[in-house]
């Protein structure tokens, strides 16, 4: 700073009517409009990068704190069928979760469910083969545990589940085994599915495993307006299956 001054001052000085025919910077004007021009291209230059690093680091800050945000995690989407408001009152209900229950997540998503689950129990574990649910997740639910890859290979090192909801069914022949393992008596299994075929087959690993206990269909329409009135446009149905061991 005090040698950006000095230029200051001495460019002053230069441009000023203080300066004599016969002191040394009158003598040799040339040299030093020389020099003068040369300063100000080296300050310049060196205002311009250091505008460009600050823009760089403030974007990138930016950047960091708008990707950390709810409010992104919010709007992203994930590939899959979200479940809706109301089929998560259902299966909370059908759950009936209790006060220091394990609840376990399998398919964590948006990690809406899990975060309806939190109102009930602070020991919320989640899992998902998706890295950027269980970022939303862990998000979301910052008291949960959320962990990334598939469920077969991660149930085995979870506590024992009183509780858990299914929303992703992918290998769900090699995990439920291992689920009805890590479950307590009394646990409660809830699948929320929007296919018949894998509702069905669900069902039918259930009996097999002697915990089935019902397949129920559940329809939702949202009112809209329509020529002045409201009408109702139906969501995709889902199919819930409900176990208890």
């Amino acid at each position: 700073m005090p040698f950006l001054v000095r230029i200051y001052y001495i460019f002053k000085l230069y441009n000023s009517d203080a300066i004599g025919e016969n002191t040394p910077i009158a003598r040799n004007k040339s040299r030093f409009r020389f020099h003068q021009i040369k300063i100000l291209k080296i300050l310049e230059n060196n205002v311009h990068k250091a505008f460009f690093h600050f823009t760089l680091v403030l974007s990138t800050l930016l950047a960091l704190t708008f990707y950390s945000s709810p409010i992104l995690h919010k709007a992203m989407k994930l590939p899959g069928t979200a479940t809706e408001e109301e089929n998560i009152s259902i299966a909370m209900g059908k759950l009936d979760i209790k006060r220091a229950q394990v609840f376990l997540d399998i398919g964590c998503g948006s990690g809406a469910v899990s975060l309806a689950a939190s109102r009930y129990t602070d020991r919320i574990y989640g899992i998902d083969r998706r890295e950027e649910a269980v970022q939303m997740c862990r998000t979301k639910v910052p008291r949960g545990i959320f962990s990334l890859g598939e469920a077969a290979a991660l149930l085995p090192g979870l506590p024992q589940i009183d509780r858990c909801f299914i929303g992703g069914t992918r290998g769900i022949d090699d995990f439920l085994p291992l689920l009805l393992e890590r479950a307590a008596p009394g646990c409660v299994i809830v699948a929320d599915l929007a296919r018949l075929g894998i509702a069905a087959r669900l069902a039918q690993l259930m009996k097999e495993a002697k915990i089935f206990r019902e397949l129920i269909q559940i329809h939702i329409a949202r009112g809209y307006d329509l020529g002045g009135d409201i009408a109702l446009r139906p969501v995709n149905p889902i199919f819930m299956v409900i176990g208890k061991c």
